[in-house]
């Protein structure tokens, strides 16, 4: 999980609320325009990767659907309040399918019924308080350290510490959201061992460990260069290439 920052509320969005202020995200999706303007600004802001596991968000093929679900974070069905958590922008997230669906695209990857991750396990259940908003989450430190060789994240206690984030919330994220589960850690592995690969290769080719740490950071963390979507597991990638990471992070003003 990775810190957002959500952009301006979409045009289409304000004015369903307006018209309609009880109006259901079920109803507001079913305008196609409507739907498409929300799902891009989301995209836009997470720069192209889920809210909780940092998957790549792919787009539907012909006949396989969209690794991609709108997340309303704190339960739209809530009706323990009038506020209406179904059309509150800030309520709104772009997740993947967490494993849960067999004609999604890239299925053969990302298909693992039961094997669930993300807004699945947490389904309609009120987690507020419970787990990490990634709202939320500061800039720096990154709280979470991944095991390349496993794909494994766990926590880095002592950036908890610097972020003032308790570890056993922290923890609870991974738990509950199961960022941790087998299908999440075989889809980072071969993330990392590029990475790892790529560190080796220039090395062997004469750059220090350094400078292959810092051209490495410059390549992967630069939403220009890659239509503005950050790389898929971006944590992960920014966990194994440390300070280099963070100088590039500081260098193009990072916030989310």
């Amino acid at each position: 999980m990775k810190n957002i920052v959500k952009g301006a509320e979409p045009d289409k969005l304000i004015t369903y609320r307006e018209n309609s202020p009880q109006g259901t995200w079920d109803n507001c999706k079913n305008n196609k325009n409507r739907r498409k303007e929300i799902q891009q600004q989301l995209l836009n802001d997470q720069g192209g990767v889920c809210a909780y596991c940092e998957i790549d968000l792919k787009a539907g093929q012909v006949v396989e659907k969209a690794d991609f679900r709108v997340e309303h974070f704190h339960p739209k069905s809530d009706g323990t309040t009038a506020h209406n958590w179904h059309l509150d922008w800030g309520n709104l997230l772009a997740c993947c399918n967490g494993g849960s669906q067999r004609d999604v695209v890239d299925a053969e990857n990302r298909f693992s019924s039961p094997d669930h991750s993300c807004d699945i396990p947490k389904n309609n259940e009120d987690w507020t308080g419970e787990i990490i908003n990634p709202l939320e989450l500061p800039v720096s430190p990154c709280i979470f350290q991944y095991v390349r060789h496993t794909g494994e994240v766990n926590i880095h206690a002592k950036h908890c510490a610097e972020a003032g984030i308790d570890v056993t919330l922290a923890q609870k994220t991974i738990d509950k959201l199961r960022l941790d589960s087998e299908r999440l850690k075989r889809l980072r592995k071969p993330v990392l061992n590029k990475v790892n690969d790529e560190l080796r290769g220039m090395v062997a080719q004469g750059l220090t460990l350094e400078a292959a740490q810092e051209k490495l950071a410059q390549a992967y963390f630069c939403k220009n260069t890659h239509q503005g979507r950050w790389p898929s597991f971006f944590s992960a990638i920014r966990n194994y290439l440390g300070g280099a990471a963070e100088n590039q992070l500081v260098a193009i003003n990072y916030i989310g």
